[in-house]
């Protein structure tokens, strides 16, 4: 950073390694604040308290009226009370895999998928990821590589990177009511957007499931997507949330260049660290998705950016790698960064090889190896830019992040993640509801928010794209459960056996 001012240093962030407040700067101007009366009402009790449990933010009311201009800040505000609520604890678990939400299954050998329902006591699920525009087939590892591409991801402590995929109560009975023709979602074709959806969700619910009360209506549609590493593999796991959770037991052979699942012992259960999150949901009147992400404060460091500080100048936050990154060796420079070390194929991860056929030789030295991470894209926008609109959203950014994390009690495992970026699709103001993108021209169709949007943990090999480059339909569709289209595991999901 060349330049330090610190008006609100007396809100610096205690929480964590000291260091991880020197990379996030604090010296932005206030442009995305939330106040003090605000984040208290989010608190369960009306009263912030270190790891209590937060309210979720009613996305069926969310305030964006496209008449009177719309603050990209209600987003970004949305995003952060959404994430500290779904790491809340409820009854002894996160709501991020408690009975709110399903565990939506890897795809199987006909590739359908399965909801599995939470419990209380239900221990999480995980997978590696395989790439989503052409799911594997199922097996005995499920699902692995990364979004986009085939590749796996490793830290510098050496733990694979492990996925949870989740939707919540309204998205798993809608699409068991859709799917089923149930009459008062037949004809739907969106996803609940608005409270009129929302009653033809709970009608079909009087009807099939009288049982039923949803846990999370008032959030619209979600899904989840999380990312995970061994917690013994930290050396500070104290600063990370922690699940149980069962994962494949990979092991490697063949001179550190192949890691298959060992066949006596295929999972194994183990406590995981929770590094990156995409919080995907429908607003009101936004029936696109609007996608959040977050990530650990201590993942990767940023290619450099510049911001509006307090003062009113512009400044450059230079990159700086002199720290105990998760998936950035220490001083390392940014050349070389997000090389591919390894991949999936056919049921394995194997080391990328250089050369002809027969070659031996490694992409990385040693085979299956931890690569450095580098985030291209600070705050989802272009680096080293210096328009307004990306100085804009790169000061928002760290300014709902500082406003809200400086105000978390000390102790607060949440002060340790920040969200990175959010995208969504903004439209004219005489049109009801947002746009939903066209996969082959979604740049046209107003995006909004963090428009290069991309989580390290999770498309590290595929930065410069946003979630809309695959989350979006084909062009002249206007049905938003087209295979692969807006939602991925929509097409391949059974709906829930009804009731009666």
């Amino acid at each position: 950073m060349q330049k330090l001012s610190f008006m609100w240093a007396a809100l610096a962030v205690s929480t964590g390694p000291v260091w991880a407040d020197q990379i996030v700067p604090s010296d932005m101007a206030p442009t995305c604040v939330v106040s003090g009366d605000t984040v208290k009402q989010w608190f369960d009790t009306g009263s912030i308290a270190a790891n209590g449990k937060v309210n979720a933010p009613k996305s069926v009311s969310f305030t964006s009226d496209y008449n009177n201009n719309p603050d990209d800040c209600d987003f970004y505000k949305w995003g952060a009370q959404m994430f500290l609520w779904l790491t809340s604890t409820d009854e002894g678990k996160h709501v991020l895999d408690g009975p709110g939400f399903f565990t939506v299954a890897p795809a199987d050998s006909s590739k359908t998928r399965e909801f599995i329902a939470n419990t209380t006591t239900s221990t999480a699920s995980l997978q590696l990821r395989s790439e989503k525009t052409n799911p594997m087939p199922g097996d005995d590892t499920g699902e692995f590589g990364q979004a986009g591409s085939s590749g796996v991801l490793m830290s510098q402590g050496k733990s694979l990177v492990y996925y949870g995929l989740a939707a919540n109560d309204a998205y798993a009975y809608f699409l068991s009511g859709q799917k089923t023709s149930a009459p008062s979602l037949a004809d739907k074709m969106t996803f609940p957007a608005n409270d009129v959806d929302l009653d033809a969700l709970k009608t079909y619910l009087a009807a099939d499931w009288p049982d039923v009360k949803l846990l999370t209506g008032d959030q619209l549609a979600m899904e989840l997507k999380t990312s995970w590493v061994e917690a013994k593999t930290l050396e500070n796991p104290e600063d990370y949330i922690i699940v149980s959770g069962t994962i494949p037991n990979f092991v490697a052979s063949e001179g550190n260049k192949v890691m298959k699942v060992d066949k006596d012992k295929p999972t194994k259960t183990v406590d995981l660290a929770l590094t990156g999150m995409h919080v995907i949901g429908t607003v009101q009147n936004h029936p696109e998705f609007v996608w959040a992400t977050f990530e650990h404060v201590t993942n990767v460091p940023d290619a450099p950016y510049y911001y509006l500080a307090d003062d009113g100048t512009t400044t450059l936050n230079s990159y700086d790698s002199d720290h105990d990154f998760l998936f950035m060796a220490r001083g390392d420079g940014m050349d070389g960064a997000n090389t591919e070390c390894m991949q999936a194929a056919d049921g394995e991860i194997k080391a990328n090889l250089t050369g002809v056929e027969g070659d031996e030789s490694t992409v990385c030295d040693g085979g299956i190896v931890p690569s450095n991470t580098l985030r291209q894209y600070p705050w989802g926008s272009l680096a080293n830019d210096t328009s307004s609109k990306t100085i804009a959203n790169n000061t928002l950014l760290l300014s709902i992040n500082h406003s809200v994390r400086s105000q978390l009690a000390d102790g607060d495992v949440r002060r340790n993640y920040i969200q990175t970026g959010s995208v969504w699709t903004d439209t004219p103001s005489e049109y009801d509801a947002a746009p939903i993108p066209n996969q082959l021209a979604n740049q046209a169709l107003n995006l909004a928010g963090s428009t290069n949007l991309t989580n390290m943990t999770m498309e590290t090999y595929t930065q410069g794209t946003n979630c809309f480059s695959c989350h979006a339909l084909s062009p002249g569709t206007p049905n938003s459960f087209e295979p692969f289209g807006l939602s991925h595991i929509y097409s391949q999901l059974k709906p829930l056996e009804a009731a009666n």
